[in-house]
């Protein structure tokens, strides 16, 4: 039965009596409502809930409509501000009837709801007769009525559907065709009857590769010759020119919202953004303009991208970070002036370059063709050559090879390794072979060392085995003999000098040639004006002066070839003896403290060499150690201190 009118905004749902807010109509065809207008969807929710709440529901509702007009559909026109059809119109929901609907049960979070249907029955009060004693007819008589409640069968109806479930908070997501294959069926079942719908994620904003500089190409190497070289890779770190665009930002792209089944708002999550400067690191810079946001690099360089901070850079200098080993680099030969090693260059791996600068261990080879080569760490096993510059080890060399002839080397700590450098210094040196220009080490321990100065703090054996000292003395007999042929060649210029200023000096003491000069003197200064006559005179005196005349400017020329010479013989003795004071005052040791076996000897060689200049480091502990280049032995003890510098020259 229907209920009576409804009261508040609606002031009765009888034909002709209802009371419809100013954006909802009533037309032959039902209701209908002007979408597209600033608030609708607000307005409209107000209106559908007190339609609900108040005790009616839509007849002939078009739920899809409902939805849009609640919520917007995305992609879906509203209407083009034409008036939508929402229902037929708006009827009581019985009470009765109300109670057919129960309640519904959320699931998984609230991401599905489902509904218990079954077969339904309306409670319908009836009137039964009562009979009591038959009359004298025979017929029951009636006494009264009886009130009995009794099931009626009965159907859900689907537009009752919706308003119920919005009073049990199920306001979007509704799945209308499977409600209504429920309804018909009117069979004990659980059906999903609404579901969730989730927000649509966004993009965060990411960035796009302008250049293949990006990409290194670790491909095999191609040699010269066209082989390839399996150990090295064809271009590990990419040179980029100034201006050249690296990366493009992709602004973040925002997700749509999703819907709860209650009607609420699902935010998405907001995407992740980012600046583009926090990318930008040295040798680089951001530019906008119409075509977006780039990062440019702002000088010629090697590129580097740091794996941790995703920093990108533009530098002078090579930065590696993930050590040199066959998966990683392979065999490096560098083409730039600087290179800076974070990782670990592994064994039989080589790094060739200049200006390198190693931060973990070494236990490949490292050739350096000059500048600064520096170690931070230790080396192990492994090898340096280094030709000029300067080579500094942080950490300990240990059964290490450094050949280092033009370069100053200095190592903290040294074990079981063997040196060939300019100028070494060592901290601490144990079981080391030695060879160098000049050599200054805090401790030596049972060490082979040969050079030309050599300054040691402290000098003692191990297990037996002595600390040998070899003072390198210069040999002077090559520069003794050169120097006897170059005095010998100018005792002869001087001797030649002096016969030819004897002869030129007789010459010019003949009085008529004497007088000859001083005349010719005379005229040159314009002192003498000379009369025809005496012309005649001047060109007889000349022509019987022409024989001694020719041979003084004969002899004047050979006494100025000769005094060069003798010049150029003197300066080379000079040159001599300052090469022969040089190589003795180069050449000293000093052992500040013995402390255990020690022994010093000399070796003698040419001094404008090398110490051991051929040497093979492979063979210096045979040769340091070989008695049979020994020319003396100077000291051999276990205490005390040993100094020795060259005995004073003696005076010719």
């Amino acid at each position: 039965m229907p209920g009576p009118p409804l009261a508040g905004s609606v002031a009765s749902l009888s034909e002709g009596a209802i009371l419809l807010p100013d954006f909802v109509t009533r037309d032959a065809d039902g209701l209908r409502v002007v979408p597209d207008v600033p608030g609708r969807a607000t307005q409209m929710q107000r209106f559908v809930d007190r339609v609900f709440t108040s005790g009616g529901y839509f007849v002939g509702l078009d739920y899809d409509v409902l939805s849009l007009l609640l919520y917007g559909a995305e992609g879906r026109d509203a209407g083009g501000g034409k008036a939508l059809r929402l229902a037929d119109g708006i009827e009581v929901f019985d009470p009765l009837r109300r109670e057919l609907y129960k309640a519904p049960k959320s699931l998984d979070n609230g991401a599905r709801v489902e509904y218990l249907f079954g077969p339904a029955w309306l409670e319908q009060s009836v009137e039964v007769p009562i009979f009591g004693e038959t009359d004298e007819l025979g017929q029951p008589q009636l006494t009264g009525y009886e009130k009995q409640i009794r099931q009626i069968p009965t159907r859900l109806n689907l537009d009752e559907f919706v308003a119920a479930m919005w009073l049990h908070g199920v306001r979007s997501g509704i799945d209308l065709a499977a409600v209504r294959v429920a309804i018909d069926a009117a069979q004990g079942e659980r059906v999903d009857i609404a579901y969730r719908s989730d927000p649509q994620s966004g993009a965060d904003a990411t960035v796009r590769e302008q250049t293949q500089a990006l990409h290194r190409d670790d491909s095999p190497a191609i040699l010269p010759s066209g082989r390839i070289d399996l150990g090295q890779f064809k271009n590990h770190f990419p040179q980029v020119a100034e201006g050249t665009r690296l990366l493009q930002k992709m602004p973040r792209r925002l997700g749509s919202p999703g819907r709860a089944i209650d009607g609420g708002v699902l935010e998405p999550d907001l995407p992740r953004d980012f600046e583009l400067e926090d990318l930008a690191g040295p040798g680089t810079r951001v530019e906008r303009n119409a075509k977006g946001e780039f990062l440019v690099a702002a000088r010629d360089g090697f590129l580097n991208i740091d794996a941790k901070s995703q920093q990108v850079s533009v530098t002078e200098k090579i930065i590696n970070r993930e050590g040199v080993s066959q998966r990683t680099t392979g065999n490096l030969i560098l083409v730039g002036d600087h290179y800076e090693e974070h990782g670990e260059v592994q064994e039989h791996r080589t790094v060739e370059g200049r200006n390198m600068k190693f931060h973990a261990d070494v236990f490949g080879i490292v050739q350096s063709h000059g500048g600064e080569l520096h170690l931070c760490a230790n080396l192990a096993g492994g090898s340096v050559k280094n030709q000029g510059g300067t080579l500094r080890i942080d950490g300990r060399a240990s059964r290490a090879a450094i050949e280092a002839r033009a370069s100053e080397v200095q190592v903290a700590y040294a074990e079981s390794s063997s040196f060939i450098a300019g100028k070494l210094h060592l901290g601490r040196a144990i079981g080391c072979e030695i060879v160098a220009e000049e050599v200054d080490i805090d401790e030596a321990v049972a060490c082979s060392i040969a050079a030309r100065r050599i300054t040691i703090r402290r000098a003692g054996s191990r297990r037996d085995v002595e600390c040998l000292i070899s003072i390198c003395l210069p040999d002077f007999s090559a520069l003794d003999r050169q120097r006897a042929e170059e005095a010998k060649a100018a005792e002869e210029a001087k001797s030649r000098l002096k016969d030819r200023q004897g002869g030129l000096d007789a010459l010019l003491a003949i009085p008529e040639v004497r007088n000859y000069f001083a005349a010719e003197q005379r005229i040159r200064a314009g002192g003498v004006s000379l009369t025809p006559a005496q012309e005649a005179q001047w060109r007889q005196a000349t022509q019987r002066l022409a024989r001694p005349l020719q041979e003084i400017q004969i002899l004047q020329k050979q006494i100025e070839t000769l005094s060069a010479t003798l010049a150029e013989r003197q300066s080379q003795l000079a040159e001599l003896d300052l090469q022969r004071e040089q190589a003795d005052a180069a050449t000293a040791c000093d052992v500040l403290q013995v402390a255990g076996g020690v022994a010093v000897q000399t070796l003698v060689m040419a001094p404008e060499l090398p110490v051991l200049a051929d040497i093979d480091i492979k063979k210096l502990r045979h040769v340091l150690r070989d008695t049979r280049q020994v020319k003396s032995r100077l000291f051999h003890g276990e205490s005390g201190r040993f100094t020795w510098t060259p005995p004073p020259k003696k005076e010719e």
